[in-house]
């Protein structure tokens, strides 16, 4: 059995005949159990804890060749506690990000940064790895929402034609010969070449992907068993439907929570191919009602386009339409007011 010393203060353990009060007092730190936390942290006093967590104390970062190293800075035990398990040392926590920062730049934009990125509006000097022509304007935010990063070629790069097909074929399948190419950001048709099933790819996915999704070892098949989910978040005032697959592998509807929206239903479909056309009929009849998607601050975010404001439809009726597409008996959501919602969400 875990004694109770070594669990978080103020949890409860009835079956085993003990509780702690959760609006109890923390037991007071001294200076040898603030150390400790630092050291966690990364970092070590060079005052002493002041008593309280609420009033700084200068420390120093442990990290070889960190500036927090050399020069004091000031901390606070409650802002040490609240990073859980981060680095105390902004510096370390700066260049943490900013290797973030660059590595979604190089990822996801395809864009090779020339200089540090401190934040994800600021304008990024590089060169495209695509053309290798040099951009100054692409932002890391705009990148992450679906955008591309350079002006030159627009995510829209043109090769000849038959230097495309060398190109795919080499990347692991044969585009159909009757389908001329256009550009590689517009899906080509053809024919995998591990397992000759049908896809249609864009040619500029070959950095991030392989061409099949069937051909896949993980993640959203067209041909396995998927799931159409619906989920909430009411700080946003917002639904979202999406799509993952079906399988105890699966860990979209675990990140979901972790970014705060709450699992409301789900429904289980054959083929994954089946829910995504579905998905896209849904969000294309929000979209003809003159429904936008729903912005977080006026800030886009992973999956933002297949969400709608509840402003405008309800969770019931939401799922209401989604059963009656799919040709279901509709089991409507029970609303959930935000107070209460709230507690299913995993910040």
């Amino acid at each position: 059995m875990v004694e109770p010393s070594v669990l978080p203060w103020g949890c409860i353990n009835v079956s085993a005949g003990w509780h702690a009060d959760p609006m109890a007092k923390r037991p007071v730190t001294d200076h040898a159990g603030a150390t400790a936390e630092l050291a966690l942290a990364g970092c070590e006093p060079v005052t002493q804890y002041p008593g309280r967590t609420s009033k700084p104390f200068d420390v120093l970062c442990r990290i070889d060749g960190c500036p927090g190293q050399i020069t004091p800075f000031p901390v606070y035990l409650s802002q040490v506690r609240a990073l859980r398990g981060d680095s105390a040392c902004r510096h370390c926590r700066n260049r943490r990000r900013e290797n973030e920062r660059r590595a979604d730049m190089i990822t996801r934009g395809l864009i090779l940064p020339r200089e540090a990125i401190r934040d994800v509006k600021q304008p990024v000097r590089g060169w495209c790895m695509r053309c290798w022509n040099e951009v100054d304007k692409p932002r890391l935010d705009n990148i992450r929402s679906g955008q591309r990063g350079c002006e030159h070629c627009s995510g829209k790069m043109k090769f000849p034609d038959e230097k495309a097909r060398r190109i795919a074929r080499a990347w692991g399948y044969e585009p159909d010969p009757d389908v001329p190419y256009q550009n590689d950001a517009t899906k080509w048709p053809g024919t995998c070449l591990a397992q000759r099933h049908s896809c249609a790819p864009n040619l500029n996915m070959r950095f991030q992907s392989g061409p099949c999704a069937s051909c896949a070892e993980h993640g959203f098949k067209p041909d396995r068993p998927a799931l159409l989910y619906l989920v909430v978040k009411f700080n946003l005032g917002a639904a979202k439907i999406g799509i993952c697959e079906d399988s105890p592998k699966n860990s979209r509807l675990y990140e979901h929570r972790r970014n705060g929206w709450t699992v409301r239903d789900n429904l289980p479909f054959p083929f994954g191919r089946d829910a995504r056309a579905l998905e896209q009929a849904i969000v294309k009849s929000w979209r003809s009602r003159g429904w936008e998607p729903v912005l977080d601050n006026g800030l886009a975010y992973d999956g933002y386009k297949e969400t709608v404001s509840l402003r405008s439809i309800t969770e019931a009726e939401i799922w209401s339409e989604v059963c009656a597409a799919a040709g279901t008996a509709s089991t409507a959501p029970t609303s959930v007011p935000p107070s209460a919602g709230a507690f299913e969400a995993v910040n």
